[in-house]
């Protein structure tokens, strides 16, 4: 009898989480078209193309003064599968004239232009953090000189944290090297660097759900479903968009030299689009913990 009331019981709780993540999504759904996210990725899309560059010449100058600036060319085979080829291209064409350049060029450039470059770079991060006020609902109360510590703070962050993915991703090799796993090389370095890749997406979505809307930071527990899903989103996205630019839409055909930066801001507005969604998620997760609603459980 009591098993019959416990598996009852198992029964109701799993119909009751469902439909409250069925209701958490579509309120989500609908959040995101009446606060068009589709519009602010759209803006986050363009301006993190602006911005893609600069950041790419801080990113190399940062890395060449400790490690050697050549193995980022080396490394960036790990993103291949998850852009598309056209904005591949033009991204590693840009890293081998980086790279090609002498070592003091890149010192002295770093010296020279590392202002400018994170200004520039900081743009993007500063209309991801607008779009999320907007997910959050929630308005802008940090003043100008706040806000733009916050924006170069969290680009600061990406560079550092994109300088030790690279650093650990040039590690591995040697490591599995000397190990002596050389039969086993190649699949064993992709899988830890797509798996390390993935965590890394998944950690700074996490961190800039915490840290970026102008509200009280929340235990980060409240971060991670918006940050799973958006990961997960951004995942199947950049494959589906790969997959669309390579076999079905030729992009050159359309647009000619411009191809390749439309496909660029094509994967920054999926990748935005990601985000936001899953902003709108935890802020529905809130809104029904805020009004008594069951949680939606995380874990077990």
């Amino acid at each position: 009898m009591g098993a019959t009331v416990d598996t009852a019981t198992r029964s109701r709780r799993r119909t009751s989480a469902w439909s409250g993540c069925h209701r958490v999504v579509l309120g989500a759904i609908r959040e995101a078209s009446r606060d068009q996210v589709a519009l602010a990725a759209a803006g986050c899309g363009f301006y993190a193309t602006m911005a893609l560059f600069p950041a790419i010449s801080v990113l190399i100058s940062v890395y060449g003064l400790v490690f050697d600036a050549v193995a980022v060319e080396q490394q960036l085979a790990v993103i291949q599968h998850l852009m598309p080829p056209p904005a591949f291209k033009l991204i590693d064409d840009r890293v081998h004239e980086l790279v090609s350049q002498p070592s003091n060029a890149l010192s002295i450039g770093l010296v020279v232009s590392v202002a400018i470059a994170f200004w520039s770079a900081s743009a993007s991060t500063k209309s991801v953090l607008s779009a999320l006020n907007v997910a959050y609902d929630t308005e802008e109360s940090r003043g100008i000189l706040g806000f733009q510590v916050i924006a170069l703070a969290m680009t600061l962050c990406a560079v550092a944290a994109a300088v030790l993915a690279i650093a650990v991703l040039v590690f591995l090799p040697t490591v599995i090297s000397f190990v002596g796993l050389s039969a086993y090389s190649a699949a064993l370095v992709n899988a830890l660097s797509m798996a390390l890749l993935v965590v890394l997406v998944f950690g700074t979505i996490a961190l800039l759900y915490r840290y970026g809307p102008s509200r009280g930071r929340l235990p980060g527990r409240h971060t991670i479903p918006g940050a799973v899903l958006a990961t997960l989103l951004w995942l199947i996205a950049s494959a589906g968009l790969s997959f669309y630019v390579s076999h079905i839409a030729r992009l050159g055909v359309t647009y000619g030299p411009l191809g390749a930066v439309v496909a660029i801001m094509l994967w920054f507005y999926l990748t935005a689009y990601a985000v936001l969604l899953g902003a709108e998620v935890n802020a529905q997760l809130e809104q029904r913990q805020d009004c008594g609603g069951a949680s939606i459980p995380v874990g077990n």
